[in-house]
């Protein structure tokens, strides 16, 4: 949940200090929540000064507001919470089924009606190197992380979309996102939470 606001921050150029749970932390964070001067406790959570915020789409869209990504007119604005309502529904059909314990079960109709999908977000991006205007914004960063996941899950399916693929390589290519993913700060599992039957627990082997 917390790395496209990593992209995003480490797209924007913003200094932040990452404090993690491990798979062995559940104690402390529930210790920790009620602690931390948040209104509504939750993970991830961000801090900008006196400021508190926590859930995903709320954090990326401040961001993103902070760097003038949101758009400047009623229309602008609606189309961006539009795109990021499709982003939400496009990850979380991998959340739906990763934390099933008949996970390998339910993959196969997920995986059926995939290409039905990403062929809609491919005709949605077409010959744009970004979903909403010509830089990058918290929407790529989205849209990035939920085809990285879906490509680990069954690299067939994003390849089959020419365009997405040549996203993809477009965000990895980014200077910072570059340098990040270089880095030993850049945090490549899990995928989903730790108690996830896809994208979860230990990372597997290359």
């Amino acid at each position: 949940l917390a790395q496209p606001i990593r992209l995003l921050l480490e797209y924007v150029g913003d200094s932040y200090e990452e404090h993690s749970y491990g798979r062995c932390d559940r104690e402390k964070w529930q210790n920790d929540k009620h602690n931390l001067g948040l209104e509504l406790p939750n993970l991830p959570y961000y801090k900008d000064g006196d400021f508190s915020l926590t859930q995903s789409l709320a954090i990326l869209r401040y961001i993103a507001d902070k760097h003038n990504m949101i758009g400047n007119t009623p229309e602008e604005r609606a189309k961006i919470s539009m795109i990021e309502g499709g982003l939400v529904d496009l990850r979380a059909g991998v959340s739906r089924i990763a934390y099933q314990e008949n996970f390998e079960q339910l993959k196969i109709p997920y995986l059926q009606q995939l290409p039905t999908t990403l062929r809609m977000w491919s005709q949605f991006l077409g010959k744009n190197s970004y979903l909403h205007g010509s830089t990058p914004t918290h929407l790529d960063f989205m849209f990035y992380e939920a085809l990285d996941v879906i490509r680990y899950m069954d690299p067939t399916s994003v390849e089959a979309f020419p365009n997405l693929v040549q996203f993809i390589h477009r965000i990895e290519a980014l200077p910072n996102i570059k340098a990040f993913m270089e880095s030993d700060r850049f945090i490549k599992w899990p995928l989903n939470g730790w108690s996830a039957y896809f994208g979860g627990g230990d990372a597997p082997s290359k």
